[in-house]
């Protein structure tokens, strides 16, 4: 599935997983995985999913890696603003 103009998402999981909207990628590859995606577009906006039980320090270092990737504008989407509370 090409990620290149669709609504990026990296979801944190509980046991220390990352995925990139459900396809599975590393600590190390979301850096560049991101670079790629984001190469070409005008907009350098996306969010992080944690699971309800990962650690904070887990998101934190996300985001710090998508940060170095170039991406200007990163949202949480929490377990409520999922189901539109």
């Amino acid at each position: 599935v090409e990620l290149e103009n669709k609504t990026v998402v990296v979801q944190v999981e509980m046991n220390g997983k990352l995925k990139i909207n459900q396809e599975d990628t590393t600590w190390d590859g979301l850096g560049p995985r991101m670079e790629t995606i984001f190469k070409e577009r005008a907009e350098k906006i996306a969010f992080v999913k944690g699971d309800n039980d990962v650690l904070f320090m887990d998101v934190a270092r996300a985001i710090d890696i998508m940060r170095g990737a170039g991406i200007d504008k990163i949202g949480l989407i929490t377990a409520k603003l999922e189901a539109g509370q």
